[in-house]
């Protein structure tokens, strides 16, 4: 039996599209309310057939998406199968016949909200713009709700009755959004091992110099970091862990070599994926 698909829902997000093109029209989609749910239901130890999630992490504009990283961070059996990624057109919707004029607020996702910030600042300079909970949700007000637009995708225009009131509001051309594919448990390194990357989180002491310290036997092995995010360590206060991203699989001996002394010199160290990157 196929696994179903965990995504952040609801249907119609961003989210939403990037399951159907990953995983094809004929796959059992699971939308879910938040990224604490997608994790639940994938680390539920009673899910039979085992399910996979497509959750967004990084944005080109936006930067990292916190709420995966927090996630990964508090769930130590998920591993990553791979990572792809999309480019994100963002719509401007309102219900037929609605101008510009008459747009008073603008609902969306605060990614997708930072994401077009600029054109919408330019389009409608007097509107007010509001968070919420996914882009889907966000049209879903705006179909119902006088004097509001928001800032969603085809799609969810589709599901909702809405107009597309401008095309392409992203500010940038090359607005992309990566995702991980992820799986609870153990989570094979794919084979051939060429182009792979590896995400790995990091607990480091609080002192200074403490990260460059530990990260020098990366720059002695020649391994390339591609990514580097700090997250506030739950109870505790002002402290953090590293979400860092290298250019290796770790098979070879010096990465091998490398990653023993980074485990060494950190308070706790562990490898959360190596992954393919599409």
């Amino acid at each position: 039996m196929t696994a179903p698909i965990l995504y952040l829902g609801p249907e119609g997000t961003h989210s939403h599209e990037a399951a159907l093109r990953r995983s094809g029209p004929k796959a059992r989609l699971i939308p879910c309310l938040s990224h604490y749910d997608v994790f639940s239901r994938l680390c539920a130890p009673r899910a039979r057939p085992r399910p996979l999630a497509i959750v967004p992490v990084e944005n080109s504009s936006e930067g990292p998406v916190t709420q995966t990283l927090d996630q990964l961070a508090a769930h130590a059996t998920v591993g990553i199968r791979d990572s792809f990624s999309l480019p994100v057109r963002h719509h401007l919707l309102a219900p037929a016949g609605v101008r510009l004029a008459d747009v008073r607020r603008v609902y969306s996702h605060p990614q997708a909200l930072g994401q077009c910030r600029g054109t919408l600042a330019r389009l409608l300079p007097r509107a007010e713009l509001v968070p919420d909970s996914s882009t889907a949700a966000a049209a879903e007000r705006a179909a119902r709700e006088s004097g509001a637009a928001a800032v969603a995708s085809a799609a969810a225009a589709a599901l909702h009755g809405l107009a597309l009131l401008r095309k392409n509001v992203q500010d940038g051309e090359e607005n992309v959004t990566r995702f991980f594919t992820l799986a609870a448990g153990r989570v094979a390194v794919p084979k051939p091992a060429k182009g792979l990357r590896s995400l790995i989180h990091l607990v480091v002491g609080n002192r200074p110099g403490a990260l460059l310290h530990v990260l020098a036997p990366f720059d002695a092995a020649e391994i390339n970091l591609t990514f580097i995010q700090s997250r506030p360590l739950p109870g505790r206060p002002w402290e953090y862990g590293f979400f860092i991203e290298a250019a290796t699989d770790w098979r070879a001996p010096s990465a091998q070599a490398a990653w023993q002394l980074v485990r060494t010199l950190s308070e706790s160290a562990r490898q959360i994926g190596t992954y393919p990157v599409a």
